[in-house]
């Protein structure tokens, strides 16, 4: 008998218990259903990530380059005295960068150029006629891709700041376009000098741009940005006279063209330096989701694992009421490959129809949630649930083996019915 014909044989079966079929279906259908969409949760908050690395940082940069810290001391014991400074954030210790650092880590094979890391937290910054309002500066980062309001980073090295529109709102521009080519005065309090009587000078710099919080984004996009030129010059005034100043925390290189980054961070390894990659950036986020993503996998194993014996119950009810009809099959010449195969199809049908009705409930959820999803989160038009047509198919075709592989007993038992018993069977 003919595969084919044996498939609709069937599919035929399978609609004279319509009820029971359904039934069983849709037991595979929820595991189905739990682990496409895992795998579309999966697939969205990698992909997610992928824009933050790609908006946020250079694939042919590294970052947090920093001092190779020694590991083998015992911490409980006193550690000899040094020259080097040292920084302690919460008990942690980090040994900061100099310029000698600076210029070793330029002499690496494979750095095209460094940029030590730099960060000052201004007394305030306001403009003429307006409030006084902390703010945070920051390096600004030619890679970081911002979405301006207004203006752009042209002209950024010559005096000039680029404004978050918050601040842009805070300091008394109606509009974003207003404040472009305007001035503003950053004031920054002297390192070394009297807490009681402190030594605060104004540095002017001009609005070339104006941003919004980006919809990808590292930082919250709140701080001000400016050159790295203009950076150092506020950055040794606020340290002039302390013990850190000519220090940094840490420092970023670009790598020339056509090296992999992977190789220049074996060099400063070698070097005595540590130092991240994009990707090692983000590794603790994709580790996380891959967690996550096994976990609702999980629950969508059990889900399968309790229908794989619905489908076993389900077969051997059935060949318990056709044992009479399986005789007669038999008796008119079906052979037993034909009738263990019939019953193994009519399995596999179970979980075709279960993966279909699980996937199709899956994509229609996941596309309706999508947008709810983001503006809860408040992260634009990006989805975060993405369904791919191969891991849906994927999902179908291992459903549709697990059922095949459970209707193995019921279908040997059907194979091996005696047709004379079977016929005479009430």
């Amino acid at each position: 008998m003919r595969i084919r014909d044996i498939t609709i044989r069937a599919g035929r079966s399978l609609k004279h218990a319509k009820a029971r079929t359904l039934l069983t279906s849709l037991a595979i259908g929820v595991g189905a259903f739990t682990i496409v969409l895992s795998l579309a949760v999966g697939a969205g908050g990698r992909q997610y990530t992928s824009d933050i690395i790609s908006s946020n940082t250079n694939e042919s940069a590294l970052y947090n380059i920093s001092i190779k810290q020694d590991d083998s001391s015992d911490s409980s014991k006193p550690k000899k005295y040094t020259d080097t400074q040292i920084a302690n954030y919460g008990g942690y210790e980090m040994v900061l960068l100099n310029q000698s650092d600076i210029d070793k880590i330029s002499e690496v094979n494979g750095v095209k150029s460094v940029t030590p890391y730099l960060t000052v937290s201004p007394k305030y910054v306001t403009r003429e006629g307006q409030d006084k309002y902390q703010a945070s500066v920051e390096l600004f980062h030619s890679e970081v891709k911002l979405e301006y309001v207004a203006g752009n980073a042209d002209g950024i090295e010559n005096e000039s700041i680029i404004i978050p529109d918050e601040y842009r709102e805070a300091l008394g521009f109606e509009n974003a376009s207003d404040a472009i080519g305007q001035k503003i005065q950053i004031y920054i309090e002297k390192g070394s000098s009297n807490p009681l009587n402190p030594e605060i000078k104004a540095f002017e710099y001009t609005i070339v741009g104006v941003n919004k919080k980006p919809t990808v984004a590292i930082n919250g996009g709140t701080a001000l940005q400016m050159a790295s030129s203009n950076m150092k010059i506020i950055n040794d005034y606020n340290l002039q006279g302390t013990s850190t100043y000519g220090t940094y925390l840490s420092a970023s290189a670009m790598v020339e063209d056509g090296v992999s980054t992977e190789t220049v961070k074996n060099n400063l390894n070698e070097a005595g330096y540590e130092a991240k990659t994009a990707e090692d950036l983000m590794g603790f986020i994709f580790q996380f989701i891959d967690v996550l993503q096994a976990i609702l996998i999980g629950f969508g194993a059990l889900a399968v694992l309790t229908s794989v014996f619905g489908i076993i119950n389900t077969q051997y009810i059935s060949v318990l009421e056709r044992t009479q009809q399986i005789g007669l099959m038999k008796a008119l010449g079906m052979r037993r490959r034909d009738v263990g195969r019939l019953f193994k199809l009519e399995a596999a049908w179970v979980g075709f129809l279960g993966g279909s009705i699980g996937s199709v409930l899956a994509v229609v959820g996941g596309t309706i949630a999508n947008p709810a999803i983001s503006k809860a989160l408040n992260i634009g038009d990006v989805n975060l649930i993405i369904f791919e047509p191969s891991s849906v198919a994927m999902v179908v075709v291992g459903l549709i083996f697990v059922s095949v592989v459970s209707g193995i007993m019921p279908a040997r038992k059907a194979a091996k019915l005696n047709p004379i018993e079977a016929l005479r069977t009430e």
